[in-house]
Protein backbone atom coordinates (compact mmCIF):
# COMPACT_ATOMS: atom_id res chain seq x y z
CA UNK A 1 0.00 0.00 0.00
CA UNK A 2 1.51 3.61 -1.12
CA UNK A 3 3.53 5.19 2.11
CA UNK A 4 2.64 1.86 4.23
CA UNK A 5 5.35 1.37 6.44
CA UNK A 6 8.09 -0.94 4.76
CA UNK A 7 9.73 -2.80 7.56
CA UNK A 8 11.64 -5.23 5.53
CA UNK A 9 13.29 -2.09 3.74
CA UNK A 10 14.63 -0.83 6.88
CA UNK A 11 15.80 -3.88 8.29
CA UNK A 12 18.14 -4.43 6.11
CA UNK A 13 21.13 -2.57 7.31
CA UNK A 14 21.19 -2.23 10.89
CA UNK A 15 24.19 -0.95 13.35
CA UNK A 16 24.28 -0.37 17.16
CA UNK A 17 26.04 2.27 19.62
CA UNK A 18 26.26 2.52 22.79
CA UNK A 19 23.93 4.83 24.45
CA UNK A 20 26.54 7.67 26.80
CA UNK A 21 27.74 7.57 23.27
CA UNK A 22 24.41 8.22 21.45
CA UNK A 23 23.88 10.81 24.54
CA UNK A 24 27.35 12.71 24.17
CA UNK A 25 27.23 12.75 20.63
CA UNK A 26 24.06 14.67 20.39
CA UNK A 27 23.97 16.85 24.07
CA UNK A 28 21.30 15.07 25.26
CA UNK A 29 20.72 14.95 29.10
CA UNK A 30 19.83 11.64 30.17
CA UNK A 31 16.06 11.13 31.44
CA UNK A 32 15.88 7.20 31.50
CA UNK A 33 19.16 5.09 30.83
CA UNK A 34 19.02 1.14 31.59
CA UNK A 35 22.49 0.08 31.88
CA UNK A 36 24.70 -1.26 29.27
CA UNK A 37 22.01 -0.64 26.67
CA UNK A 38 23.42 -0.17 23.12
CA UNK A 39 20.93 1.41 20.59
CA UNK A 40 20.25 -0.50 17.21
CA UNK A 41 19.19 1.33 14.15
CA UNK A 42 17.96 0.41 10.79
CA UNK A 43 16.96 3.77 9.20
CA UNK A 44 18.07 7.27 10.03
CA UNK A 45 14.07 9.00 9.73
CA UNK A 46 12.44 9.60 12.89
CA UNK A 47 8.75 9.28 14.28
CA UNK A 48 6.75 12.22 15.72
CA UNK A 49 4.27 10.24 17.73
CA UNK A 50 0.96 11.87 17.43
CA UNK A 51 -0.90 9.29 15.25
CA UNK A 52 0.06 6.80 17.77
CA UNK A 53 -0.59 8.93 20.88
CA UNK A 54 -4.39 9.50 19.13
CA UNK A 55 -4.62 5.78 19.01
CA UNK A 56 -3.87 4.86 15.14
CA UNK A 57 -1.13 2.72 15.04
CA UNK A 58 -0.96 1.50 11.74
CA UNK A 59 1.77 3.37 9.87
CA UNK A 60 3.95 3.84 13.24
CA UNK A 61 7.63 2.41 12.65
CA UNK A 62 9.11 1.21 15.83
CA UNK A 63 12.51 0.35 14.34
CA UNK A 64 12.99 4.40 14.44
CA UNK A 65 13.68 7.23 17.09
CA UNK A 66 10.35 8.51 18.71
CA UNK A 67 10.88 12.33 19.65
CA UNK A 68 8.41 14.33 21.26
CA UNK A 69 8.05 17.95 20.00
CA UNK A 70 5.81 20.35 22.16
CA UNK A 71 2.74 19.50 19.73
CA UNK A 72 2.88 16.12 20.77
CA UNK A 73 3.22 16.58 24.68
CA UNK A 74 0.69 18.90 24.65
CA UNK A 75 -1.64 16.62 23.30
CA UNK A 76 0.02 14.39 25.81
CA UNK A 77 -1.17 16.30 28.46
CA UNK A 78 -4.88 16.71 27.46
CA UNK A 79 -5.22 13.26 27.23
CA UNK A 80 -6.81 11.06 30.75
CA UNK A 81 -3.71 9.83 32.53
CA UNK A 82 -4.86 6.31 32.11
CA UNK A 83 -5.18 6.53 28.44
CA UNK A 84 -1.25 8.39 28.37
CA UNK A 85 -0.19 5.52 30.68
CA UNK A 86 -1.84 2.76 28.30
CA UNK A 87 -0.86 4.19 24.49
CA UNK A 88 2.43 5.03 26.18
CA UNK A 89 3.16 1.42 27.02
CA UNK A 90 2.02 -0.08 23.94
CA UNK A 91 4.53 2.15 22.19
CA UNK A 92 7.49 1.59 24.30
CA UNK A 93 6.88 -1.78 24.72
CA UNK A 94 7.21 -2.08 20.65
CA UNK A 95 11.19 -1.56 21.53
CA UNK A 96 11.85 1.78 19.96
CA UNK A 97 15.74 2.38 19.87
CA UNK A 98 14.85 5.42 22.03
CA UNK A 99 13.01 8.52 22.68
CA UNK A 100 13.78 12.17 22.95
CA UNK A 101 11.38 15.21 24.47
CA UNK A 102 12.46 18.10 22.93
CA UNK A 103 12.61 22.06 24.39
CA UNK A 104 13.41 21.41 27.59
CA UNK A 105 9.83 19.83 28.20
CA UNK A 106 9.48 18.66 31.44
CA UNK A 107 8.85 14.98 30.80
CA UNK A 108 5.60 13.20 31.73
CA UNK A 109 5.38 10.64 34.48
CA UNK A 110 3.68 8.25 32.04
CA UNK A 111 6.37 8.30 29.24
CA UNK A 112 8.83 7.62 32.19
CA UNK A 113 7.16 4.77 33.77
CA UNK A 114 6.58 3.41 30.44
CA UNK A 115 10.50 3.94 29.32
CA UNK A 116 11.61 2.28 32.40
CA UNK A 117 9.05 -0.95 31.91
CA UNK A 118 10.28 -1.78 28.51
CA UNK A 119 14.04 -1.11 29.45
CA UNK A 120 13.57 2.00 26.35
CA UNK A 121 16.16 4.85 26.55
CA UNK A 122 14.40 8.24 27.31
CA UNK A 123 16.57 11.86 26.63
CA UNK A 124 15.87 15.34 26.67
CA UNK A 125 16.79 17.99 24.86
CA UNK A 126 16.70 22.04 24.92
CA UNK A 127 16.81 22.17 21.07
CA UNK A 128 13.66 22.93 19.04
CA UNK A 129 12.27 19.76 17.67
CA UNK A 130 13.51 20.63 13.92
CA UNK A 131 16.91 21.41 15.00
CA UNK A 132 17.73 18.17 17.06
CA UNK A 133 15.65 15.44 14.83
CA UNK A 134 17.81 17.01 11.65
CA UNK A 135 21.10 16.27 14.26
CA UNK A 136 19.83 12.30 14.90
CA UNK A 137 19.08 11.67 11.40
CA UNK A 138 22.44 12.83 10.42
CA UNK A 139 23.96 10.91 13.48
CA UNK A 140 22.46 7.79 12.57
CA UNK A 141 23.12 8.23 8.73
CA UNK A 142 26.64 8.05 9.72
CA UNK A 143 26.51 5.09 11.93
CA UNK A 144 24.69 3.24 9.11
CA UNK A 145 27.01 4.86 6.45
CA UNK A 146 29.81 2.24 5.08
CA UNK A 147 33.01 2.49 6.26
CA UNK A 148 36.74 1.82 5.61
CA UNK A 149 40.35 2.78 7.24
CA UNK A 150 43.15 3.50 4.92
CA UNK A 151 46.67 3.94 5.19
CA UNK A 152 47.42 8.04 4.73
CA UNK A 153 46.96 11.22 5.57
CA UNK A 154 43.97 13.54 5.13
CA UNK A 155 44.85 17.34 4.51
CA UNK A 156 42.45 20.17 4.18
CA UNK A 157 44.20 22.18 1.55
CA UNK A 158 42.53 25.57 0.64
CA UNK A 159 39.21 23.77 1.15
CA UNK A 160 39.97 20.52 -0.89
CA UNK A 161 40.06 17.54 1.49
CA UNK A 162 43.28 15.91 0.21
CA UNK A 163 44.16 11.94 0.57
CA UNK A 164 47.66 11.73 0.84
CA UNK A 165 48.78 7.90 -0.04
CA UNK A 166 52.49 6.54 -0.60
CA UNK A 167 54.46 3.62 0.54
CA UNK A 168 55.38 3.86 4.13
CA UNK A 169 58.30 6.59 5.18
CA UNK A 170 57.83 8.38 1.42
CA UNK A 171 57.42 11.23 3.80
CA UNK A 172 53.52 11.60 4.15
CA UNK A 173 53.59 12.87 7.34
CA UNK A 174 56.19 16.07 6.70
CA UNK A 175 54.46 17.06 4.10
CA UNK A 176 51.30 17.25 6.14
CA UNK A 177 52.88 19.12 8.69
CA UNK A 178 54.43 21.98 6.43
CA UNK A 179 51.05 22.31 4.69
CA UNK A 180 50.20 22.87 8.33
CA UNK A 181 52.85 25.49 8.63
CA UNK A 182 51.62 26.83 5.32
CA UNK A 183 48.13 27.54 6.71
CA UNK A 184 46.27 24.24 5.38
CA UNK A 185 44.91 22.32 8.09
CA UNK A 186 45.23 18.55 8.97
CA UNK A 187 42.06 15.80 9.55
CA UNK A 188 43.97 12.81 10.06
CA UNK A 189 47.82 11.11 10.08
CA UNK A 190 48.53 7.75 9.75
CA UNK A 191 44.68 6.02 9.53
CA UNK A 192 42.27 8.04 7.87
CA UNK A 193 38.56 6.36 8.61
CA UNK A 194 36.31 7.17 5.54
CA UNK A 195 32.73 6.59 5.20
CA UNK A 196 30.23 7.47 2.24
CA UNK A 197 27.46 9.86 3.24
CA UNK A 198 25.05 9.82 -0.18
CA UNK A 199 27.56 10.50 -2.79
CA UNK A 200 30.49 11.87 -0.55
CA UNK A 201 33.19 10.58 1.59
CA UNK A 202 33.57 11.99 4.70
CA UNK A 203 37.00 11.55 6.64
CA UNK A 204 38.46 11.70 9.92
CA UNK A 205 41.04 10.26 12.22
CA UNK A 206 40.87 7.54 14.94
CA UNK A 207 39.90 8.86 18.31
CA UNK A 208 43.02 7.96 19.80
CA UNK A 209 45.35 9.88 17.67
CA UNK A 210 43.29 12.77 16.81
CA UNK A 211 45.16 15.76 15.80
CA UNK A 212 48.79 14.00 16.30
CA UNK A 213 51.55 14.22 13.76
CA UNK A 214 54.42 11.26 13.84
CA UNK A 215 57.59 12.42 12.43
CA UNK A 216 60.45 10.69 12.35
CA UNK A 217 63.58 11.57 14.02
CA UNK A 218 60.99 13.87 15.97
CA UNK A 219 58.41 11.43 17.51
CA UNK A 220 54.17 12.31 18.02
CA UNK A 221 53.79 15.88 18.07
CA UNK A 222 50.17 17.28 18.44
CA UNK A 223 49.24 19.93 15.77
CA UNK A 224 46.49 21.73 17.64
CA UNK A 225 48.61 22.65 20.49
CA UNK A 226 51.58 24.05 18.63
CA UNK A 227 49.38 25.74 15.92
CA UNK A 228 46.28 25.85 17.47
CA UNK A 229 42.86 24.87 16.80
CA UNK A 230 42.72 26.61 13.24
CA UNK A 231 45.06 24.24 12.35
CA UNK A 232 42.93 20.83 12.49
CA UNK A 233 39.89 19.38 11.70
CA UNK A 234 37.74 16.93 13.10
CA UNK A 235 36.39 15.50 9.45
CA UNK A 236 36.41 16.77 6.17
CA UNK A 237 35.41 15.50 2.90
CA UNK A 238 37.69 13.22 0.85
CA UNK A 239 37.61 15.18 -3.16
CA UNK A 240 40.71 13.86 -3.98
CA UNK A 241 43.92 11.60 -3.83
CA UNK A 242 47.75 12.99 -4.21
CA UNK A 243 49.66 9.21 -4.61
CA UNK A 244 53.62 9.76 -3.73
CA UNK A 245 55.92 7.68 -5.43
CA UNK A 246 59.52 7.39 -5.21
CA UNK A 247 61.16 8.90 -8.58
CA UNK A 248 62.19 6.63 -11.01
CA UNK A 249 65.16 7.65 -13.62
CA UNK A 250 64.05 7.20 -16.89
CA UNK A 251 60.08 6.84 -16.04
CA UNK A 252 57.73 9.13 -17.90
CA UNK A 253 55.64 10.87 -16.02
CA UNK A 254 52.44 13.24 -16.80
CA UNK A 255 53.64 16.80 -17.99
CA UNK A 256 50.61 18.30 -19.41
CA UNK A 257 47.99 16.94 -17.39
CA UNK A 258 45.59 15.62 -19.96
CA UNK A 259 45.42 12.23 -18.60
CA UNK A 260 42.74 11.89 -15.45
CA UNK A 261 43.23 9.20 -13.46
CA UNK A 262 41.21 8.21 -10.70
CA UNK A 263 40.40 5.69 -7.72
CA UNK A 264 37.52 4.25 -6.46
CA UNK A 265 36.76 4.26 -2.36
CA UNK A 266 33.38 2.84 -1.23
CA UNK A 267 31.92 3.19 -4.66
CA UNK A 268 32.99 6.93 -4.98
CA UNK A 269 35.40 7.92 -7.78
CA UNK A 270 37.80 10.28 -7.06
CA UNK A 271 40.33 12.13 -9.21
CA UNK A 272 44.00 10.94 -8.65
CA UNK A 273 47.21 12.23 -9.31
CA UNK A 274 50.85 10.73 -9.19
CA UNK A 275 53.04 12.79 -7.57
CA UNK A 276 57.18 11.96 -7.96
CA UNK A 277 58.75 12.41 -4.69
CA UNK A 278 62.32 13.55 -5.50
CA UNK A 279 65.38 15.56 -3.01
CA UNK A 280 65.21 19.06 -3.85
CA UNK A 281 61.82 19.21 -5.43
CA UNK A 282 59.11 21.46 -2.66
CA UNK A 283 56.17 18.67 -2.57
CA UNK A 284 54.29 21.63 -0.20
CA UNK A 285 53.84 23.87 -3.32
CA UNK A 286 53.43 21.23 -5.76
CA UNK A 287 50.69 19.86 -4.09
CA UNK A 288 48.57 23.40 -3.11
CA UNK A 289 49.43 23.89 -6.95
CA UNK A 290 47.58 20.25 -7.69
CA UNK A 291 44.77 21.13 -5.50
CA UNK A 292 44.27 24.10 -6.89
CA UNK A 293 44.43 22.80 -11.00
CA UNK A 294 42.20 19.99 -9.72
CA UNK A 295 39.57 22.59 -8.02
CA UNK A 296 39.20 25.22 -11.37
CA UNK A 297 39.01 21.63 -13.40
CA UNK A 298 36.08 21.23 -11.56
CA UNK A 299 35.00 24.62 -12.72
CA UNK A 300 35.59 23.91 -16.11
CA UNK A 301 39.05 25.49 -16.87
CA UNK A 302 41.39 23.49 -18.23
CA UNK A 303 44.90 24.80 -18.23
CA UNK A 304 46.15 21.98 -21.73
CA UNK A 305 42.73 22.96 -23.60
CA UNK A 306 43.68 26.63 -23.28
CA UNK A 307 47.52 25.86 -24.25
CA UNK A 308 46.23 24.08 -27.50
CA UNK A 309 44.14 26.39 -28.24
CA UNK A 310 46.41 29.05 -27.93
CA UNK A 311 48.92 27.08 -30.31
CA UNK A 312 46.24 26.37 -32.57
CA UNK A 313 45.66 30.39 -33.10
CA UNK A 314 49.58 30.67 -33.12
CA UNK A 315 49.18 28.20 -36.81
Amino acid sequence: MLGMYNKEKEERNKSSVKTEAFMTALGLTPVYLPENKEMTFSTSAICRPGLFLAGYETFFAPSRIVVFGSAEMSFALSLPKEVLAERAKRMFALKIPGAVITRGIQPIPELVEAAKESGVPLFSSSEITGVIGAKISDYITTVLSEEITLHGVLVDVAGMGVLLKGQSGIGKSEVALELVHRGHRLVADDSVIIHRKGDILIGRAPDMIRHMLEIRGVGIINVERMFGSVAVRVNKSVDAVFELVDWEEGKTYERIGEEDMSEEILGVSLPKLEIPVKAGRNLFVVIEAAAASLRLKQMGYSAPKELEERLKRSE
